[in-house]
């Protein structure tokens, strides 16, 4: 069985473009999305999510380190948005289907990175 590789490339690649056909596409039909806000359980909850909650606050993701095995895959990344301050730490938890499509991911995010955030306390 062959799946393509390099799924948290892709995933990063698509949401710092703000494509999101590009990211849609990394998901199977009847995937699930676990997130802080929600969880979403089809293709278009899944799409509102990153048009709605990711794309309109112009998040940009920077790799920290990625690991993909079998038919599991973890992104850990340094996030900046509109809505956040500084960059926060998040963790991205894939797993796939034969195709290397996303089944189920989950994110996990809320650490401020220290030094990254530029207001006073």
């Amino acid at each position: 069985m062959s799946r393509p590789n390099g799924i948290a490339r892709r995933y990063v690649e698509a949401l710092n473009a703000g494509d999101i056909d590009a990211m849609t596409s990394l998901f199977a039909p009847g995937a699930v999305l676990r997130h802080p806000t929600g969880v979403y359980t089809d293709g278009d909850a899944i799409r509102g999510f990153f048009l709605e909650g990711v794309f309109a606050y112009s998040a940009h993701l920077t790799i920290v380190a990625e690991f993909e095995e079998g038919d599991m895959a973890w992104l850990e990344v340094e996030a900046e948005s509109d809505v956040t301050p500084g960059r926060q730490r998040v963790i991205d938890v894939f797993r796939l289907d034969e195709k290397g499509r996303v089944v189920d991911v989950g994110i996990y995010s809320g650490n401020i990175v220290p030094g990254s955030d530029e207001s006073t306390e």
